[in-house]
């Protein structure tokens, strides 16, 4: 069977229930101009290949406002990535992966990242910002494949909704801030995975980091350890554990061309099996 090809533009339905279409042209932003459309935050598409979006705005008799975000991604995997920036709120059948709350709906479909949002939720604007976002989903039709990377995960205690895909620094640090500066090295040219996990109800962040080559993971790794764990007692490799003053765990471990960092962790014990469990050659194991 053909692959199915994804649409150079997403064409947006004249009317949605009681809601018309303002101007079918919408508005078009660039990498050029996203931050005049949405100040700050254009950094984080950017950091994730984006390529445009556009924006239409329905209306009902001139009062509530539905507004659709279509972002157009340079591959699924940055599409996916930018979902995982929030995956709290309530999985609605849409697109790949959906989530909705409060009347803002977010999914992918395919390389498109799409974003429609009411500015009053009620139960009919919900059935009106769901049906939008089908009509949008429809026409992508080609699913893309979440990133590899995740797959080497470990799931037993995965909490699913915790996952982060990502790449540079700037979008770590919105999610775990270990400092100002760089110091796992990444980069567009890194990949990296983040998720929570629960044992006995206590916490423990994983994160895993596949780096262009073997060299530039250990430059990373001796970066990591000599500024963030600096005179802390640290033990021998392979597995590198050190308890913060906090009281906390961390812990690295260095395979091939993969940094692996455990953190926020109260359990020595979990700690190191979390890092142990992940094999960069054939997945995530049982921890």
């Amino acid at each position: 069977m053909a692959a199915v090809k994804e649409p150079s533009r997403l064409v947006p339905p004249t009317q949605v229930g009681d809601w018309k279409l303002v101007a079918r042209d919408g508005q078009q932003v660039t990498s050029t101009t996203i931050f005049d459309y949405m100040d700050g935050a254009g950094e984080l598409y950017l950091a994730y290949d984006f390529e445009q979006l556009k924006v239409w705005k329905y209306t009902r008799n001139g009062d509530t406002t539905i507004t659709v975000e279509a972002y157009e991604m340079g591959s699924p995997v940055e599409a996916f990535g930018v979902l995982s920036q929030d995956l709290d709120g309530e999985a609605v059948g849409v697109g790949q992966e959906s989530v909705y709350a409060a009347g803002l709906l977010r999914f992918w479909q395919g390389r498109w990242f799409i974003s429609v949002l009411v500015e009053v939720e009620t139960p009919e604007t919900r059935r009106a910002v769901l049906a939008l976002g089908q009509a949008f989903a429809v026409q992508v039709r080609a699913e893309g494949r979440r990133p590899e990377l995740l797959s080497r995960l470990p799931a037993d205690g995965l909490v699913a909704r915790s996952i982060h895909y990502f790449h540079t620094a700037v979008i770590l640090n919105s999610f775990y801030f270990f400092a100002v500066e760089n110091l796992l090295q990444l980069n567009e040219r890194t990949e990296a995975a983040m998720a929570e996990y629960r044992f006995d109800k206590q916490p423990t962040n994983l994160l895993v980091v596949r780096y262009p080559d073997a060299a530039a993971a250990a430059k990373a790794r001796t970066t990591f350890r000599e500024k963030y764990l600096k005179g802390l007692t640290v033990s021998p490799e392979p597995v590198q554990l050190a308890q913060l003053e906090s009281g906390e765990w961390a812990g690295l471990k260095l395979d091939g061309n993969y940094l692996i960092v455990a953190f926020r962790s109260r359990s020595r014990d979990v700690c190191s099996r979390l890092l142990q469990a992940v094999n960069s050659t054939s997945g995530g194991k049982k921890t």
